[in-house]
């Protein structure tokens, strides 16, 4: 726990913790006056001491989350301070995260178990839509499922910190977050969002369910970030052989690079994900994503101004469970595993376009794409034919010799 951390928030007595992150820590409590088990949500004390602007928004829009009463959204019943502390009071989720549930499947889950649940947060995203408020932060870790089986969205119109507003609050704080899920428009104009962004975040972790994997993924968050902006996504049934090409051709919909190209909105995205499952056609069937042609300068400035190039730490793309052994969490309280591996400037300089390259699209996305397809077995099966042709040169040579 934190110096100083008080053992009651309002009427809550904390009695474990449940995970912690970069920005908070979350624990299990008791509401004394309610009688049921919650989570409270404790804001980082050096995060509110340096950024107290971050922290009155932290309760602001707490407050407006409070409002959002949904099946399919974890509420948040209090805020406020106590003693130098800002948090938040949700309810408890006794079940685990979807984050957690790839780690008990690595593989991934079966399609129409992920259908069903991204199907459900999509209900909960569009109700908090319905109220002009985007999540912003929708992944796998934000998408928590009870002991029914029912999924709920967490962290619903909390306060969000931006790329570009991570990558500053690094130099203070010392760590951020993976950007496996933003969309492009989140990465190079966050000021400028709509519920689609959260579309976009949406289906990346519908990706990540079905496949096990991230879409892109790569050694540094400056490679995930590129590949977001430019990189051509490769359908998930080419991934993962056996998937329906109508999944695949939602889920490239809903990760389309332009806003245009995705789902408009929520009830489009319904259907489509229903009809599916009742095996009738799409409006994404066939669906093949329109290229966005970054020139190679705009991408350079764009990822200069992220400066991804010193002190910056990624968390892993996996939680560590929490001290108690219980999956359940209320939050994204897994999010900031306490292992980070760090990256320096050789990397920044490793993945920055050419500067010699004077193409009008980008190159970048799929040089590191095809620098990644390269399988290790290939390679040694490659030296050790290498090997053997000079063994076999070198004989020859000492036969003639003879």
């Amino acid at each position: 726990m934190e110096q100083g951390l008080p053992g009651k928030f309002g009427k809550c007595v904390i009695d474990r913790l449940l995970g912690q992150g970069a920005t908070a820590v979350v624990y299990h409590a008791t509401h004394e006056g309610l009688d049921i088990q919650v989570a409270v949500k404790v804001l980082r004390r050096k995060l509110s001491e340096l950024r107290p602007q971050y922290a009155e928004r932290f309760l602001r829009e707490a407050r407006l989350a409070a409002r959002l009463e949904h099946p399919n959204v974890v509420r948040v019943i209090d805020c406020g301070v106590q003693d130098g502390f800002h948090y938040m009071v949700m309810d408890y989720v006794d079940g685990p995260n979807c984050l957690e549930l790839l780690q008990q499947n690595p593989g991934g889950l079966d399609w129409q178990e992920a259908t069903r649940i991204i199907r459900q947060a999509a209900q909960g995203l569009a109700f908090a839509a319905s109220h002009n408020i985007i999540h912003r932060d929708v992944k796998p870790s934000n998408v928590m499922l009870d002991s029914t089986g029912r999924a709920r969205v967490s962290d619903l119109g909390l306060a969000k910190l931006t790329v570009k507003g991570i990558v500053s609050l690094t130099q203070e704080l010392h760590t951020v977050g993976t950007p496996n899920y933003m969309s492009p428009e989140q990465i190079r104009s966050p000021a400028d969002l709509d519920l689609r962004t959260d579309i976009y975040s949406l289906g990346a972790s519908f990706y990540h369910l079905v496949c096990g994997a991230p879409p892109y993924r790569g050694k540094s968050s400056m490679e995930v970030v590129a590949q977001h902006l430019s990189a051509t996504l490769t359908p998930p049934f080419k991934r993962k052989p056996g998937l329906p090409a109508p999944l695949s051709s939602m889920i490239c919909k809903m990760m389309a690079k332009t806003p245009e190209e995705r789902y408009r909105d929520y009830d489009e995205l319904s259907r489509d994900l229903d009809n599916m499952l009742e095996g009738r056609s799409t409006t994404a069937d066939g669906f093949e994503e329109s290229k966005l042609d970054i020139p190679d300068a705009d991408l350079r400035r764009v990822l200069d101004e992220l400066a991804f190039g010193t002190d910056i730490t990624v968390e892993h793309d996996f939680p560590t469970p929490s001290p108690s052994g219980s999956a359940a969490q209320a939050s994204s309280v897994a999010d900031g595993s306490t292992d980070l591996d760090p990256f320096g400037p050789e990397d920044f300089s490793a993945y920055r376009p050419d500067e010699s390259h004077t193409g009008d699209s980008t190159v970048l996305a799929e040089v590191l794409a095809e620098r990644d397809s390269w399988n290790p077995t290939i390679i040694i099966v490659l030296v050790v034919i290498g090997v053997l042709a000079l063994i076999a040169v070198a004989v020859l040579a000492a036969m003639s010799a003879s």
